[in-house]
């Protein structure tokens, strides 16, 4: 709600830092190198790519999806997608910076800091400085520590160099910018026949011959998955934690040490009705908002008055509640007004950039040093979650150990530490999982694993709970028969079928359009098919249940009057007809030039870099600095789509 006011000469850095710094922080994970490890990729299990004497692990793999599906950046349904691309952009990330410093670029600690603080979200920077305690509490959140930020960012400064130093020299001339404004602007409009799937899926269905020829035709396209066995050993911290109570004095001392902590600045607790207004409506909304201060002078309730009126969608629903504010946090009117006022007092209209603001003060609390009562609940909490952190990672390594020096009793391992042995046999990726339910972290984890292998670390799941499991049995993909395929047998021959009735159709339907001299209304009339006329659009615009017009390239390439397709669209194919052309307006070229010329600069940027990128990854092969491990990466690929 905070970003509605906050004062002006702040908001461009604050709106950028806050989308830097959610980026930064949820993906840092990832951009972290593991630390140098000596040898190439070529027949390691455990590494996807090796650039120079720095590896990619699987387990780094893992935990960049991980964090990436914990953030919700990255939609679980998505990641069959989404995984080879972000593998191959952790390999380019550690190409790009192994030839930066072999080119030798630095990164200065001052470039570093500058960097991370225009990254980091606002609640963490406060007058251009860092709120220490604020940074660590999210960084802890991600699992990673001071350091690993400033090697992640530091790191992505020197590949921004090298980026820089690739791109310079990108030209873009008058005529390209005309060229680019004219490809933007002119418009088409056509007639069209969309022969989809949805249409023709009645006369799809497939006989139980055609299933069974279908089956025989495709049969390596039919596996049952590959099945794990595993023991698992769980560490809960609440029941470690639990068992963990600290003495008075250890309360003093903890409270003592962070006494900073437990500063509560002045504050005001406070809602606000906010009209929002600029120079050509002000003074009907000062009027609005008049009438609203007159209603409440009168008695009118705040809260429903702020849900019917305010323009702030922050606080509207909750009848324009900011809840507690500090000295500084909004823009100077709001508040001086909102430190002026006593509680229970009900300001008049305070004007600001925004608009005109109604502020109702609530509570008003001067800055004080709370108690050691007052927060001895919350340090009790933090000793006891310190303590459990400090013997979940002893006791993760005892385990760990125990496990690889005897896989095959695994109760030993659990025994050890007072925890028990659960069993999962012969379960694909996503199944639950007794005593986890389903986890995707887990799945990540175990993935590349083999039978005898163990999870590299424990593995930390969103409860907070931490599992280490050894792979007790594989079984390998093997062919399905065809009742355990026939469903998925069904589904692709009916595809199939559609496929090619569609393809028929719209073949048969531009033939005899162009054999009526173009008119494809009577053809589409005696095929039984619906035919419909597009607006004039641009290549941007959307034509009806197709989609954008750049879909149907051939429509700004051909003359009016031309029959066109069949095309592939999304669904299905279209057959169309164009009826008119209207060349772009070069009237307006002048007032979009400036615009037009900064995209096409940094879209030649982009493509520069990228063959820039692709060059250096072929050269780092040849070279043999840069080794894949092909087999690695395709085991990975195919866990998450089998997921």
């Amino acid at each position: 709600m905070f970003n509605l006011f906050r004062s002006r000469d702040k908001s461009v850095r604050i709106l950028l830092g806050v989308l830097l710094g959610l980026v930064a922080l949820s993906m840092v994970t990832y951009l972290i190198p593991s630390g140098p490890s000596m040898g190439g990729a070529a027949g390691d299990p455990t590494v996807v790519a090796s650039v120079g004497s720095e590896s990619l692990t699987a387990a780094e793999v893992s935990k960049a999806v991980q964090s990436m599906t914990r953030n919700r950046q990255l939609p679980p349904e998505l990641l069959s997608i989404y995984v080879p691309q972000i593998i191959e952009q952790m390999i380019n990330e550690r190409a790009m910076a192994y030839e930066a410093n072999r080119l030798g670029l630095k990164v200065s600690d001052e470039e570093t800091n500058t960097a991370i603080i225009d990254s980091l979200p606002p609640q963490v920077v406060k007058d251009n400085k860092v709120d220490g305690a604020t940074l660590n509490a999210l960084l802890q959140q991600q699992g990673i520590s001071m350091g690993d930020l400033k090697n992640s960012t530091a790191r992505q400064v020197l590949i921004n160099k090298l980026e820089q130093i690739v791109s310079q020299g990108v030209v873009v001339s008058p005529k390209d910018v005309e060229n680019e404004y004219k490809h933007k602007n002119d418009k088409v409009k056509i007639e069209y026949v969309l022969l989809n799937t949805q249409k023709f899926q009645s006369q799809g269905e497939p006989t139980d011959t055609e299933l069974q020829t279908y089956y025989s035709s495709h049969k390596s396209e039919f596996n049952v998955p590959e099945k794990k066995s595993y023991a698992i050993i769980v560490l809960d911290p609440q029941k470690l934690g639990a068992g963990n109570i600290p003495t008075e004095a250890q309360l003093q001392a903890d409270y003592t040490d962070r006494r900073n902590e437990f500063q509560t600045p002045e504050r005001v607790k406070a809602r606000h009705i906010l009209i929002k207004s600029d120079a050509a409506n002000d003074a009907a909304m000062k009027a609005k908002a008049e009438g609203i201060l007159k209603q409440l002078k009168s008695g009118g309730d705040f809260a429903a008055l702020a849900k019917a009126n305010s323009d702030d969608p922050g606080s509207k629903e909750q009848g324009g509640e900011l809840g507690f504010m500090v000295r500084g946090q909004t823009v100077p009117e709001f508040d001086q007004a909102l430190f002026t006022l006593k509680p229970g007092e009900t300001s008049g209209l305070i004007k600001t950039t925004y608009g005109y603001h109604i502020i109702q003060v609530e509570a008003h609390e001067a800055a004080r040093l709370q108690p050691l009562e007052e927060v001895k609940g919350a340090l009790i909490a933090d000793y006891q979650k310190k303590m459990a952190g400090q013997q979940m990672q002893s006791y993760s390594d005892k385990v760990i150990a125990q496990l690889r020096k005897d896989p095959l009793h695994p109760e030993k391992a659990a025994e050890a530490v007072g925890s028990q042995v659960l069993r999962a046999d012969n379960v694909q990726a996503g199944d639950p999982l007794p005593g986890i339910g389903t986890s995707k972290e887990f799945s990540d984890a175990v993935a590349p694993l083999r039978k005898g292998d163990i999870t590299a670390g424990p593995v930390v799941l969103p409860d907070g709970k931490a599992v280490i499991a050894v792979v007790t049995d594989v079984q390998p993909t093997r062919p399905a028969t065809f009742d355990e395929a026939k469903a998925e047998v069904r589904t692709k021959a009916t595809d199939e079928k559609v496929r090619r009735l569609i393809d028929q159709k719209a073949t048969e339907l531009a033939a005899k359009a162009k054999s009526l001299n173009g008119d494809l209304a009577a053809a589409a009339k005696s095929l039984g098919l619906e035919v419909k006329t597009s607006n004039d659009v641009d290549r941007q615009g959307a034509i009806e249940s197709v989609g954008t017009a750049s879909s149907i390239p051939e429509a700004w390439s051909k003359p009016e009057g031309t029959v066109i397709g069949p095309m592939n669209v999304s669904g299905g194919k279209v057959v169309a007809k164009v009826i008119s052309k209207t060349p772009a307006n070069l009237a307006d070229l002048a007032a979009q030039a400036e615009t037009i010329k900064g995209e096409l600069r940094q879209a030649r940027a982009r493509e520069r870099a990228q063959m820039f990128q692709d060059g250096l990854k072929e050269r780092l092969k040849t070279d043999g600095k840069l080794k894949v491990n092909e087999d690695v990466r395709k085991r990975i690929v195919a866990q998450y789509q089998r997921t």
